[in-house]
């Protein structure tokens, strides 16, 4: 991997932060009925906003791997 190719991989690392870990620990004590709820004034519920960081982190995963897998 060249130096191009580090660079992108801790832009894109740094992207992925720590939001789902976050919001796990914040809901981590909420029953199954709790987490189909809507959260604040979020318009979502507590497994929705879970479901969206999840979807973001593997897409931001799936970057780093394209980036990766380039010839540098």
């Amino acid at each position: 991997m060249n130096q191009h190719q580090e660079l992108a991989i801790r832009a894109l690392g740094n992207m992925m932060g720590d939001n789902t870990a976050r919001a796990r620990a914040a809901f981590r004590n909420r029953t199954p009925e709790q987490m189909q709820e809507q959260y604040g004034q979020s318009g979502q519920t507590c497994a929705q906003i879970i479901a969206d960081y999840e979807a973001h982190d593997a897409k931001v995963q799936a970057a780093m791997d394209w980036v990766k897998a380039q010839r540098g």
